[in-house]
C-alpha cells in the first residue's frame, strides 16, 4: 500500500488538495492520511480537521508528500524543522 501524507497546518487552503486526495482515495493500492502540529486544524474556509498524524509520528516510509499551502507556514515551530 502507498502512502500519501497532506500536512495541514492552521489556516490551511482546504481547496488545495481536494482534487489529488479524491483521486488518490479512489485508488486501491493508495492510503490517503492528514498530519500537523496538533491534533486538530482549522481552514481558512472554517473546516475543522481532525488529523492522522501528528508530524512526528509520521511514517518512516512515505511514497507522497503534500505540503498544502495557506497562511501559517511561516510559524516558527520545532516539530517542522
Amino acid at each position: 500500500m502507498k502512502i500519501a501524507e497532506f500536512v495541514l497546518l492552521d489556516q490551511y487552503a482546504d481547496w488545495e488538495g481536494a482534487y489529488l486526495s479524491s483521486q488518490l482515495n479512489q485508488k486501491k493500492d493508495w492510503q490517503v492520511r492528514t498530519a500537523s502540529i496538533k491534533s486538530s486544524v482549522k481552514s481558512i474556509g472554517g473546516f475543522t480537521t481532525q488529523v492522522d498524524d501528528l508530524i512526528s509520528d509520521v511514517p518512516e516510509h512515505i511514497d507522497l508528500l503534500v505540503l498544502i499551502g495557506g497562511n501559517s507556514w511561516s510559524i516558527t515551530d520545532e516539530a517542522l524543522y
